[in-house]
């Protein structure tokens, strides 16, 4: 598996079958500045927008395992992933997080949290609620 933004990219490209050119037309970039991308030589792009544009054209399902970890290899050291860096700045943040430090859960137990999450929002959405 992929461990940085550039390679992770061109893999998902490669496997949708898209040519860099090709690709690089349909998200508004130069050829050659995708290319420095996937290589390394430039960073992954910082604005959550263009992030979810490209997502977008690789066709990554929001919240899929691929869609996660892309958001995740894009971000800034020591930043949260574009997508959710808006969590940070809601007041009741420092209080989850806080939270979670005291109660210190597994990961397993982090993950059940969010299918759970992930169930009301469905059932929510199903029933015109959100």
């Amino acid at each position: 598996m992929a461990t940085d933004f550039g390679k992770f990219l061109k893999g998902i490209r490669m496997s949708r079958g898209y040519g860099l050119k090709q690709f690089a037309d349909m998200i508004g970039e130069l050829p050659s500045n995708l290319s420095a991308i996937e290589h390394g030589r430039r960073g992954a792009p910082a604005s959550p927008e263009k992030l979810r544009q490209i997502a977008d054209a690789l066709a990554l399902v929001d919240g899929s395992v691929e869609w996660e970890r892309f958001f995740f290899l894009a971000r800034q050291p020591g930043q949260l992933p574009a997508h959710v860096q808006h969590y940070a700045e809601l007041e009741i943040f420092p209080v989850l997080c806080r939270t979670l430090n005291q109660m210190r859960p597994t990961e397993d137990e982090l993950k059940i949290l969010v299918e759970m999450l992930k169930k009301h929002r469905r059932k929510a959405r199903k029933h015109g609620d959100d």
